[in-house]
């Protein structure tokens, strides 16, 4: 904090923070070791892992007060991996700013603009109603929705959980509710994005739902282009989650089609974070079922482990089940530093 605050006071200094401004760096920085054997394989891969838990990313953000209600905002923020130190960028081209590259306004009455690289309708359902959250490396949940699995039967609905040159609209919370929406178009290409969420938190109680239609594949991919032939990737997704203090369960469903590879694919997921001493126990379960007749689960359980606020250790083991074929593991420990 002290780092930040000499930051701020520096920026007020050149001029660039005036009365009313806010600027802040931010960031996530996790690494572990993790050995993993896909499913129908023999042999059991161990690495370093950068972001086993969540990816390691910094960035930094700011805001200024207009007056009467009316604030700008702006976000820049870049993956980074600790292996070796490099910006995850793109796959087709090395993006500094790949998640998250956009200004906007918000009114505490009209709601909020944005316009820039900013997540897809998919991302927040996803992450905020798994015991997981946005862990690429365990996260079930995730690998049916991202990237794909350690070894799924085919390619990933999506290949990025971010939209370039997009624009959005958010509600104010009303009651608890929030309601976005968001499109993206590629004039190059000519294929659009479109989408929106809906978010609901009530106490204990928390709900949501999406829609997302994806033509394009962004320069932030990390992945190949799958939106060919012109054939869009359509999928909703609904999810809960209830927080009883013993226990913290969340569930969901999503059904995604890949029109582009004839491809459908319906996942549920049921996951719980339970108090146990000063962390908390993790279990995850998902469950895809595709059109091929082919059914992938993962299992995964764990325990994380506060140290403080802003760092964490934990540990997993997971286990990944394909149709004929072979089972699939992992387990892995890290460190998680927030900043």
């Amino acid at each position: 904090m002290k780092k930040l605050a000499l930051l701020a006071a520096l920026l007020a200094t050149l001029g660039i923070c005036q009365a009313g401004d806010s600027v802040s760096v931010y960031g996530i920085m996790d690494g572990g070791i993790s050995a993993t054997k896909a499913v129908g394989s023999t042999t059991t891969t161990t690495s370093f892992t950068s972001g086993g838990m969540t990816t390691s990313a910094f960035g930094i953000k700011g805001s200024e007060d207009l007056g009467g209600g009316l604030n700008a905002f702006f976000d820049v923020s870049s993956f980074i991996d600790l292996g070796d130190g490099a910006v995850k960028g793109g796959a087709a081209q090395q993006n500094l700013f790949t998640r998250s590259a956009f200004v906007g306004l918000s009114d505490k009455t009209l709601g909020s603009v944005r316009m820039g690289r900013q997540e897809a309708p998919s991302l927040l359902p996803t992450i905020l109603f798994n015991a997981y959250g946005d862990s690429s490396t365990y996260s079930p949940l995730w690998h049916a929705t991202y990237f794909g699995g350690n070894n799924p039967p085919s390619t990933a609905i999506y290949n990025d959980t971010g939209w370039d040159s997009a624009v959005s609209y958010s509600t104010p919370s009303v009651m608890g509710l929030t309601v976005s929406a968001i499109g993206s178009h590629n004039t190059t290409n000519g294929g659009t994005n479109s989408g929106g969420n809906a978010l609901y938190f009530n106490g204990a109680f928390a709900a949501t739902a999406y829609y997302q239609r994806t033509e394009i594949n962004s320069q932030g991919s990390f992945q190949t282009n799958v939106f060919t032939n012109a054939k869009p990737a359509d999928a909703y997704g609904v999810g809960a989650s209830y927080d009883a203090k013993v226990a913290k369960v969340y569930a969901t469903f999503q059904d995604a089609k890949d029109n582009s590879q004839a491809m459908d694919a319906k996942t549920y997921q049921v996951s719980t974070a339970v108090p146990v001493g000063r962390g908390s126990a993790l279990a995850e379960y998902a469950n895809t079922k595709y059109n091929t007749a082919t059914t992938y689960a993962e299992t995964v359980v764990g325990y994380d482990l506060p140290l403080s606020k802003k760092t964490d250790v934990y540990a997993n083991f997971g286990r990944f089940t394909q149709t004929a074929q072979t089972n699939g593991t992992i387990y892995g420990a890290g460190l998680r530093v927030r900043f």
